[in-house]
């Protein structure tokens, strides 16, 4: 397995090697996360943005189009998990801080496919606190040791400065639910191309870990920048979301080689795909970024289907190993107040908002074939009991042939006014059909319409006469075949966008109550382009993290911090 992917990383994929004495290296990549906190409570949100970087340049990776981020408990547990799509190297999304949190102390991880063949370096990590007040704890006890806030923030990187870049704003002081407008300045023209986030949110004396910033993360990285030939077991994800398994066979006289496998997803909208087998049986699927379905089926498209078996590749994880370190965390009367305060202002927040804190975005999708087919909408014509009489009478480019009650469908060819070579591509609902003979026992009162594509048409390496794709009312046809293989699909999260409180929209705010802590929050920040916000209803310290990388790659870490009166 290890021989075929090194030959498929050689020739297909093609990303920039480096060859010295015979020793085949490929630039490897690495994350940074910049995250909005390092200590949350039930229900907040904890909004993120991902760098994916190439290790040898630093700038943006164009090699992953998948990342993997993951909260992991003290036993290695994965609580949540997120996977992302990358664009151009960055991607964005949030995790809800939900009950299924204990209190204590957790990792931050994330990582690409690609980054697991690193000896060294396998992800990115980073502490963060939980704090759920509606689970008993034990950690509801004064301290000696507890943190001081006054020390808290200072320590809190308030320090971080780039002379190149400055972030200002009028005043220090802002009354609640003021117009901060805030100026990114740069006296160098490398970061105007450069790739920015930035969070505002008020900060208190609950902060338990150290955020990492980009900055010290470059300076401490000891990933390799190359990773050798020989370590490849991963595929990078370079076209988006794989789908991998093999089959296998019990009988040492079939091969599993050049087998055609097909991934149907259902419904509405739906999708199909067929991929070959390689000389292992391996098969890999590269899955519609549009079509974000996380049900399918696979099916084995051979006469001998019986002889086969397909086994599902596991979905990438890292090994993950928490230090022993105590997991208590200490609360002084002070230290629960706060905590009193931030529970009840998101639940304030959740109370009088959408479900999400970031919008979907919304994709639409069309099938395989496009817009080549003739549809056929039965209730516009007289309907027929049977599905052999609903093709002879209403369906003329299609004819069937029946051999001792098995059928098998076909398309006419209109030009030559004779039968089209092979057998037609026939679909339900977008489910491959192998079998057709379920379609003669099928009612015709379920079916909606019958789409035809009537030509040769060729998809993946099988080529069919042409397509007949029959769509039910419910788009939720059931199969009677047991030669077919029902899948649970991890889909990448769906792209959010953050959607800001503005006083200015010409709604009536007056009687809304904003109780908000995060107060802004841009994954896509320009240099020399005007940024504003507004203050909430909450009074005290608020910090402005600035974090990113110019488009050579060099970190942007920024610190300013205004108050609320």
């Amino acid at each position: 397995m290890k021989k075929y992917i090194i030959v498929l990383v050689i020739i297909c994929f093609g990303f920039t090697q480096k060859n010295n004495a015979q020793v085949i290296n490929y630039e490897g990549e690495t994350i940074f996360v910049h995250i909005n906190a390092t200590t949350f409570v039930t229900g907040e949100n904890l909004l993120y943005k991902i760098y994916c970087l190439n290790n040898n340049s630093k700038q943006l990776s164009e090699i992953s189009k998948i990342a993997y981020i993951e909260i992991i408990d003290d036993n290695n547990n994965v609580i949540l998990r997120n996977k992302i799509a990358l664009n151009k190297g960055v991607a964005s999304n949030e995790f809800f801080i939900n009950t299924n949190f204990n209190t204590g102390n957790y990792k931050l991880i994330a990582y690409t496919n690609w980054m697991l063949n690193n000896v060294n370096s396998k992800y990115f990590e980073a502490d963060i606190s939980i704090i759920n007040p509606f689970l008993p704890t034990n950690n509801k006890q004064i301290s000696s040791n507890e943190i001081d806030p006054s020390v808290t923030i200072k320590t809190s990187n308030s320090d971080k400065k780039n002379n190149d870049i400055s972030l200002n704003f009028t005043k220090k002081i802002f009354s609640k639910r003021e117009k901060l407008e805030l100026d990114i300045t740069s006296n160098s023209e490398k970061f105007i191309g450069g790739n920015f986030s930035i969070s505002v949110r008020k900060i208190d004396a609950l902060i338990f870990n150290q955020a990492t910033n980009s900055i010290d993360f470059i300076n401490n990285n000891n990933t390799d920048k190359f990773i050798n030939l020989g370590n490849i077991s991963f595929l990078p994800e370079l076209r988006g979301e794989l789908l991998s398994g093999k089959i296998t066979t019990n009988d040492s006289e079939k091969s599993v080689k050049d087998k055609h496998i097909a991934l149907s997803i259902t419904g509405s909208p739906f999708d199909l795909k067929i991929v070959k087998t390689n000389n292992n049986g391996e098969f890999n699927f590269i899955l519609d970024k549009d079509l974000m379905k996380k049900e399918g089926i696979l099916q084995i498209l051979e006469n001998d289907i019986n002889n086969f078996q397909i086994i599902l590749n596991r979905p990438s994880n890292v090994e993950y190993k928490t230090s022993s370190s105590k997991n208590n965390l200490s609360f002084s009367e002070n230290l629960i107040k706060d905590i009193e305060d931030r529970l009840v202002a998101c639940q304030i927040v959740n109370a009088y908002s959408s479900k999400d804190s970031l919008s979907i975005k919304q994709s639409t999708s069309i099938p395989f074939y496009g817009y080549n087919a003739k549809e056929y909408i039965l209730d516009d014509y007289k309907r027929f009991p049977t599905f052999k009489e609903t093709i002879i009478e209403i369906v003329p480019a299609v004819y069937f042939k029946e051999n001792k009650d098995n059928y098998t469908l076909h398309i006419r060819d209109f030009i030559t006014e004779g039968e089209s070579f092979g057998n037609a591509l026939v679909l339900i609902d977008g489910l491959l059909l192998q079998d057709v003979n379920e379609l003669f026992n099928y009612s015709t009162n379920n079916i909606y319409k019958i789409s035809v594509v009537n030509k040769a048409y060729s998809y993946g390496s099988k080529l069919f006469s042409g397509v007949i794709s029959i769509t039910t009312f419910n788009r939720e046809y059931t199969p009677k075949s047991k030669n077919i293989l029902p899948i649970q699909i991890e889909r990448c999260n769906e792209i959010k966008t953050y959607q800001p409180l503005l006083y200015d929209s010409g709604k009536d705010l007056t009687r809304f109550p904003d109780f908000r802590y995060q107060l802004a929050w841009d994954d896509n920040v320009k240099i020399a382009t005007p940024f504003h916000f507004y203050t909430s209803d909450i009074e005290g310290k608020f910090e402005i993290s600035l974090e990113g990388f110019s488009s050579k790659g060099e970190p942007v870490s920024i610190k300013e911090y205004f108050e609320v009166k």
